[in-house]
């Protein structure tokens, strides 16, 4: 997997449509995709026309798509919903989006959704299937599963120097689980400032010859994580793409001077909390005593 690749949340079809056009160009080959961000159409025609004219082969694609919550009942549907509307026929990964079963399929087990998700790649419809937003504690329940027969490549999970994530990559990287960083640019959903825009961010990226984003994705691949930052600039995109700069590792005094940012989960996953989740508060999801998040 390249561990560098684009992300596609909350992108319109036209933005997403270009993003992934000017990632291509720029020589990213890891594409991020998810039901629930309704632009797989966009980003599959982007792929289409760059490969009819021959700026990349199927082969050197990585394409990562995502179950949403209530398609837990029914996933080879789900899977090929996708497939048609990204215009491929197999996934290299297939991530369970979250470990939250709602609307029609509400109740169905997290073990029950792996075993559908292990007949995708039976099928020859993915190559890989993983997980996303999952705790250690249930990645832990899942791996401990006796009908267990192939093993989450991948946990796709929040991760940046606001939100180190330190106790569950360690985990993951205990089982050999591989782990992605998403918004490793420190934008959320509770928040509208991201870490491109904090000072310290700012000065450590200039002390080191690089764009605030170039300084956050060198710190993410520098911890051994794949990462798909989100763009529709494509300018940025570009820059994103500098593997002779995103790819040099940090010097250990600017890693520390990141890491002792103030540290705050900006993707809660709040809405899947309540009396009619499977999980009343976000410590039950996340299986933590305390969930920060921004206020």
């Amino acid at each position: 997997m390249p561990l560098l690749g684009l992300g596609t949340y909350q992108l319109t079809q036209t933005q997403a449509g270009a993003a992934v056009r000017a990632a291509l160009r720029a020589g990213i080959r890891h594409i991020d995709c998810a039901s629930i961000y309704r632009n797989e159409i966009a980003v599959g025609s982007a792929i289409h026309v760059a490969l009819c004219e021959g700026e990349v082969v199927r082969s050197d694609l990585w394409l990562t798509s995502k179950l949403w919550n209530d398609s837990h009942g029914d996933v080879r549907d789900a899977c090929l919903r996708s497939l048609r509307a990204l215009r491929v026929d197999y996934l290299d990964l297939y991530l369970v989006h979250w470990p939250v079963a709602s609307g029609r399929a509400a109740g169905v087990s997290l073990a029950a959704v792996w075993a559908q998700m292990e007949q995708l790649v039976d099928a020859g419809l993915v190559r890989a299937i993983g997980i996303s937003n999952c705790s250690a504690a249930k990645l832990s329940a899942l791996l401990a599963s006796p009908s267990l027969r192939i093993l989450p490549a991948v946990n796709q999970v929040e991760m940046h120097p606001g939100w180190r994530n330190d106790a569950l990559l360690d985990y993951c990287v205990s089982v050999n689980v591989h782990v992605t960083a998403y918004a490793p640019l420190g934008s959320g959903v509770l928040t509208g400032e991201s870490l491109l825009a904090t000072p310290a961010v700012k000065a450590l990226a200039a002390d080191n010859g690089c764009t605030p984003a170039q300084l956050l994705l060198r710190w993410a691949l520098g911890r051994g994580c794949s990462t798909v930052p989100r763009s529709s600039d494509l300018g940025r995109i570009a820059q994103n793409a500098d593997v002779a700069v995103v790819r040099a590792p940090l010097p250990p005094e600017a890693v520390a001077a990141l890491e002792r940012l103030p540290q705050c989960r900006r993707h809660t996953g709040a809405a899947f909390v309540g009396p009619k989740s499977a999980y009343l508060t976000l410590s039950a999801l996340w299986d933590e005593d305390d969930t920060p998040q921004v206020t």
